[in-house]
């Protein structure tokens, strides 16, 4: 299996954590013409996106759709819990975090990067993060996972994510209290103990500069 996709994107660390877990063998090629707007690569996948997977004649692009797939397809590990109702729960995670939580830590890196740090507008994003945190801690219960002892999609999910949250808030001045999301953070702890979450984390750290 091929993986294209970037180290640093939490969509893309959903993927390579969830093939992680599953051991499931995969490169990871460079992005033909080195870009996801190459013509090379568009001609593969339209849209340009990542993470984009080919294993054999099935190519992919959107991570929640890539995971559904890895699960069908490569049933063991389960990434998702028993029973209807925490199966639900659990894409309701992902789904939270792929149109608000990650969403909302994408328009603050973004502005970071472009120079609006200090937009008094920033202000009103820096709270909808913190809104969006406190809605993500009122729906988990890690012991030490968010369904228990065994780690799924929805931990892949926020791997990534958690450690932006830190980041963000810090660069904006605002670090998050641990008081703020107590079982938040113990997940993160539980979760970085996993040898797949911290090699995802090491090499979007070593992309970034090493921050």
């Amino acid at each position: 299996m091929k993986l294209f996709h970037l180290p640093y994107s939490h969509h893309c660390a959903k993927v390579r954590i969830t093939l992680l877990e599953k051991g499931i063998a995969h490169e990871l090629p460079p992005l033909p013409g080195g870009s996801t707007r190459s013509p090379e690569f568009l001609a593969q996948n339209p849209l340009g996106k990542v993470p984009f997977i080919v294993d054999g004649d099935v190519a992919l692009a959107e991570s929640e759709v890539i995971v559904e797939y890895l699960e069908e397809a490569y049933p063991e590990p389960a990434m998702l819990p028993s029973g209807a109702a925490k199966r639900a729960h659990s894409r309701w995670l992902s789904r939270f975090h792929d149109l608000y939580f990650g969403k909302q830590l994408s328009t603050l890196y973004f502005a970071l990067n472009d120079g609006r740090r200090d937009d008094p507008a920033m202000v009103a994003e820096v709270d909808e993060l913190y809104r969006l945190t406190d809605v993500l801690e009122a729906a988990i219960e890690p012991a030490p996972f968010f369904f228990g002892e065994t780690f799924g999609l929805a931990d892949a999910s926020f791997a990534l994510s958690v450690l932006y949250l830190k980041m963000l808030t810090e660069a904006y001045g605002r670090p998050l209290p641990p008081e703020r999301a107590p079982k938040l953070l113990a997940w993160f702890d539980a979760a970085g103990r996993r040898p797949s979450v911290a090699k995802v984390i090491a090499d979007c750290q070593a992309a970034l500069g090493g921050s």
